[in-house]
């Protein structure tokens, strides 16, 4: 689910990044599950499998023990992306290696300069959009766009707060 929720709202961008000729690239770190993860259209750019984890392994990205796991998916971060994951429906089962960390790279053109990096401590951690977008040095818009339905058919987005932000101030 972690992986689902953080390749929606990096697809959000999409729009913004073609319009300024930026490739969204995925590397995926096994063959498990990208059949789903293609059918479900969770990610809305190229998508690149490195089964043998080399550029994982060469960039240093973390992978979790078992001890340090249980902490990761107990955390704040890992509560909220499992909430976003229900309110958007995109599922998710335990499958593969769940046990290694990615992380996001904003590369200038020609991958002759890195603009911005960033690594996963926990499993549910992902780079925020307005951090890539100030990276690229492109203007940040609101995000409207409509991620998904929630279960019961509501839209759900990230500006969404009608029911929440319509009650009266505790006293």
């Amino acid at each position: 689910m972690f992986c689902r929720v953080a390749a929606k709202e990096l697809s959000l961008l999409t729009p913004q990044l073609a319009q300024a000729g930026v490739r969204l690239i995925g590397i995926g770190l096994e063959e498990i599950g990208v059949e789903e993860f293609i059918a479900g259209k969770f990610f809305d750019g190229e998508l690149y499998i490195d089964s043998d984890k080399k550029s994982f392994k060469a960039l240093n990205y973390k992978k979790l023990g078992f001890l340090n796991m249980v902490p990761a998916l107990l955390s704040r971060v890992a509560r909220e992306a499992v909430r976003k994951g229900k309110e958007w429906a995109v599922g998710g089962d335990m499958k593969g290696d769940g046990f290694q960390n990615g992380g996001l790279l904003v590369v200038a053109l020609k991958g002759e300069k890195v603009l911005y990096e960033f690594k996963q401590e926990n499993p549910a951690d992902h780079a925020e959009n307005s951090a890539i977008v100030k990276a690229l040095g492109l203007e940040e818009v609101k995000q409207t766009q409509e991620v998904d339905r929630a279960q019961d058919g509501t839209n759900v987005t990230d500006l969404e707060c009608e029911e929440v932000c319509a009650m009266p101030p505790k006293k």
